[in-house]
């Protein structure tokens, strides 16, 4: 009997492309020997003359999410479909309809929707320029600039973050994996999420260096088991 086709869809998070800096690539690579294809997708525009990244409001980088599930259950009739997603991208898997999902694995997910804390982080960025009215220009450490227009900002400051994934965990298996080092989300109250599986380990935001082998062994546990 021919095995059940598992895909799995990568959901980015804020300012970066599909490849999530290539932890993506590192997850997709271990998924491959089993089987189990791996979809990756930008949320952002870019242009490379100017190295400008352009960033789209939630309700606009949900709605291409929307039509990347919608497309990858249609091109795979009874596959298994799953979706793995960092930082921001975890916001988007729960603004989706994700009744064709099976499972989903938010690493380190998105909490910042506070105006001050938002305001404090972009201090550190002084050659950056915020405004939460009008266009923002965030300098990132490779030499792109993320533009960020003023409806981002009012959906994220309107958006109640614990309430969308507490939803999305009635829908959906939801695994959320927490970065013990984490300084990008410090401090979320993940008492406030309720059935989802939360797992603790070790890691920056990123799971950069170190930590990455141990992230790719809960994630291989979490999807295949």
């Amino acid at each position: 009997m021919k095995p059940q086709k598992h895909v799995v869809i990568f959901s980015h998070g804020f300012g970066v492309g599909r490849d999530s800096l290539g932890l993506f690539t590192e997850i997709a690579e271990m998924l491959s020997p089993h089987g189990i294809e791996s979809v990756m997708f930008d949320y952002n525009e870019f242009n490379p003359e100017t190295r400008e990244v352009f960033v789209k409001p939630f309700s606009g980088q949900a709605k291409i999410l929307q039509s990347v599930i919608d497309r990858t259950v249609g091109e795979n009739p009874g596959a298994v479909v799953d979706i793995i997603a960092h930082s921001q991208g975890a916001v988007m898997v729960a603004l989706a309809d994700v009744r064709s999902v099976r499972k989903v694995v938010s690493m380190s997910p998105f909490f910042h929707t506070d105006i001050q804390k938002i305001m404090e982080r972009y201090k550190k960025f002084p050659a950056s320029e915020v405004d939460f009215t009008g266009t923002s220009r965030r300098v990132r450490s490779d030499g792109t600039v993320t533009v960020i227009p003023a409806e981002y900002w009012a959906e994220r400051f309107a958006t109640d973050v614990y309430d969308i994934y507490n939803k999305l965990a009635l829908k959906a298996d939801l695994t959320i994996i927490r970065a013990g080092e984490d300084k990008v989300m410090e401090g979320p109250d993940l008492l406030k999420i309720f059935n989802a599986k939360i797992i603790n380990i070790h890691g920056d935001h990123d799971f950069s260096k170190e930590y990455r082998p141990n992230l790719i062994s809960v994630v291989r546990s979490t999807i295949i088991g």
